[in-house]
């Protein structure tokens, strides 16, 4: 049996028609209510995972596929959420600390990066806010801001 050919580049996705934008959530919380120190939580389905080792406060934060060569090492390794399947390249996204607050930018990516619902224009800065839904390719992945224990 012959066995698969390693991974070398993210293939390009059809649209899904079925997914929509989420709706509206209302006010959100002033960004000095969620000043450092803090994490990012990061709620992928029905699973939560805190990006543990990464500070807020670390000037970029890449989101993406580890490759199997060791080259590539996202902060957020979507690979264990089918990254691949779903469209997602090996450095998809970055999540940004600029000036106190968190932003995201798509790195041209194959299939993109959604916040909201909205197709980011990659290599532009798209402020970050508690409850944003981010899509990466096919990966729907949820940021909430929570304090850091002291």
């Amino acid at each position: 049996m012959p066995s698969d050919p390693p991974e070398r580049n993210t293939d390009l996705l059809r649209p899904r028609r079925e997914v929509s934008p989420m709706l509206d959530r209302g006010p959100r919380p002033p960004s000095d209510q969620v000043a450092p120190p803090w994490r990012v939580l990061v709620q992928i389905g029905g699973e939560n995972r805190t990006t543990l080792g990464l500070p807020v406060t670390a000037e970029r934060m890449l989101v993406g596929r580890a490759d199997t060569e060791g080259e590539v090492v996202p902060e957020l390794d979507l690979n264990p959420y089918d990254g691949l399947r779903n469209g997602v390249s090996r450095k998809h996204a970055a999540i940004v600390y600029e000036d106190e607050t968190l932003h995201i930018e798509d790195l041209n990516s194959t299939n993109g990066t959604r916040i909201n619902g909205y197709q980011l224009t990659p290599g532009k800065l798209y402020r970050l806010r508690d409850g944003d839904e981010l899509e990466f390719g096919r990966v729907r992945v949820v940021i909430r801001f929570v304090r850091a224990p002291r």
